[in-house]
């Protein structure tokens, strides 16, 4: 048998930090993806990539995490398949991708979701989205070391084209909000600053989130489940107690919550001028107040601030380098491009990677 994977990235309109806290994101899946080519072997496992990347293996053996970061991913997937079905086959897979990684734009998630994937139906494993998400998750937190929620895995799985995706992290209700940007396009400003995050400070962004949902319980006498739920008033109640830096990390998980389901209205009502809006009051609320952003990224998104044709801008991912969304003319792109490219290289010594997002549908599998 033979199985073609195409896994598409993702974009977050708006709501970064917040699906960990079990609160609103707003993704939708774009037109780059890692693409998986999958065929049934009798011999060892062989998974080669275009960056450079092998690794042959046995199914059948135990394996421990490996040395090698990239092969956690095919290694992990292998291992939490083996706990549904004992025996798992192997396998080749050659791996390309349109997808750059550390840009924030779930490279690794995609890979991870279409590894599960090809493998279950080379195996006639049957899994459901939601059984590949817990899978992915499991293989993100076990095998890469990142903390992350599920918007990745859940924008990869069910977008639909030319529409986002505004998911409740906590209870998983979602609404399909059609985008209809008339004269306007997603435009990522890839700062080719490269983070593996759980080398970052990402990590310590969830355990902040879960010492602030302690204490504010604790002061207020309440159960919250989870930081997206507790009321201003609380956060406010409990701010000696949090201390600045905690207070800070409740308070941007408040607002950029609230800035999420504004966000969706002003979509559904093509009011994009107030959606760019809250666009840089995320970024701002990243920068101070999350403590995630990075001098590049920040550049970046002051730097559109002159231009009419821009509506909004901000630092989108974990943080620490990836890419800038903004949301601009389509008449004006391919200006701005060479002269945001030329100052940033100026003041960086760097490239600019530029991508133009357009929203696409989910994972598809070709026979």
């Amino acid at each position: 048998m033979k199985v073609f994977i195409k896994s598409p990235g993702r974009v977050n309109l708006i709501g970064e930090h917040t699906d960990y806290n079990g609160g609103y994101v707003l993704p939708c899946a774009i037109n780059l993806s890692v693409n998986l080519y999958f065929e049934n072997c009798s011999e060892k496992s062989n998974v080669t990539s275009d960056l450079g990347y092998s690794m042959i293996f046995n199914t059948s053996e135990k394996y421990q995490k490996s040395q090698k970061h990239w092969e956690n991913y095919v290694l992990g997937v292998v291992n939490e398949l083996k706990h549904i079905k004992k025996t798992i086959n192997n396998f080749k897979c050659n791996i390309t991708s349109s997808l750059p990684s550390g840009a924030g734009i779930s490279s690794s998630s995609a890979l991870v979701c279409g590894l599960i994937k090809g493998i279950s139906i080379l195996n006639n494993i049957e899994l459901d989205n939601s059984e590949i998400i817990s899978l992915s998750r499991n293989v993100e937190h076990k095998y890469i070391g990142v903390l992350g929620g599920i918007m990745d895995q859940y924008t990869i799985l069910n977008a639909k084209k030319n529409k986002a995706i505004l998911l409740n992290c906590d209870n998983l209700e979602r609404k399909f909000i059609k985008l209809n940007l008339k004269d306007y396009e997603l435009l990522l400003l890839d700062t080719n600053i490269k983070h593996n995050l759980a080398n970052t400070e990402y990590n310590s962004r969830v355990d902040e989130c879960k010492q602030a949902l302690e204490i504010i319980n604790k002061v207020v006498d309440a159960n919250y489940s989870n930081l997206s739920k507790v009321s201003i008033d609380d956060i406010t109640k409990s701010k000696n107690a949090l201390k600045n830096k905690i207070y800070r990390r409740a308070l941007f998980v408040f607002k950029e919550n609230e800035r999420t389901i504004k966000s969706a209205e002003h979509l559904e009502k093509n009011n994009l001028n107030q959606f760019g809006r809250l666009m840089y009051e995320s970024h701002n609320g990243l920068k101070n107040n999350y403590e995630v952003s990075c001098k590049e990224l920040d550049f970046l998104v002051e730097y559109t601030k002159q231009y009419d044709s821009i509506l909004g801008a901000r630092m989108m991912g974990g943080g620490f380098g990836g890419c800038t969304i903004n949301l601009i003319n389509k008449k004006f792109t391919k200006k701005f491009i060479r002269l945001i490219k030329k100052q940033y290289k100026l003041n960086y010594k760097l490239d600019l990677g530029v991508i133009i997002a357009k929203p696409q549908k989910g994972l598809e599998i070709i026979k």
